[in-house]
């Protein structure tokens, strides 16, 4: 396993404990408070508001500890988190997204191939594994990907978007 950075366009603010997470049966989202990816010529960070950031096709996460001073004990560390420029990161050869694959491949084996019906596609599932490494948390999960949606000014705005969200499915 090893760990390396993902472009979503900004990173988890350093200094701002706000993660909070959103999930339903079906969606899967972060919202944290967003800074720019660069300093600007004021020499600070530029603040991009709530990010409203949708794990793609979420079929697992976690989130709590490690927070930033515990960083150092994640298993991972090691693996590539300790060298990395950025907060957002994706472990490649994930040995959590592989036994999810497992399991969900016999899963469909069991229930869709013991009534006869082709359980192939549950071979095809790729699960990729992020990490977000956050002021007072740390997120992972497991999807096809991730996206940031939106930035809203206020959490309260941002929390009624994807309220929005979860009642449109």
């Amino acid at each position: 396993m090893h760990v390396q950075p993902i472009d979503i366009g900004c990173e988890p603010s350093p200094s701002v404990p706000a993660e909070t997470l959103l999930a339903d049966g079906f969606k899967t989202y972060l919202l944290f408070w967003a800074v720019s990816k660069e300093v600007g010529e004021s020499g600070f960070l530029a603040d991009h508001g709530v990010a409203v950031l949708d794990c793609q096709r979420c079929v697992a996460c976690r989130f709590g500890y490690p927070n930033d001073e515990g960083m150092h004990e994640h298993p991972l560390w090691k693996s590539g988190i300790a060298d990395s420029v950025s907060s957002v990161l994706e472990v490649r050869d994930s040995t959590w997204a592989r036994e999810v694959e497992q399991q969900m491949q016999a899963s469909a084996s069991r229930i869709w191939g013991g009534r006869g019906i082709d359980s192939s596609w549950s071979r095809d599932l790729l699960l990729r594994h992020f990490i977000l490494a956050l002021k007072e948390k740390t997120f992972e999960c497991l999807g096809s990907g991730l996206a940031v949606e939106r930035y809203f000014p206020t959490f309260d705005q941002a929390i009624a978007f994807v309220i929005g969200r979860f009642k449109d499915h």
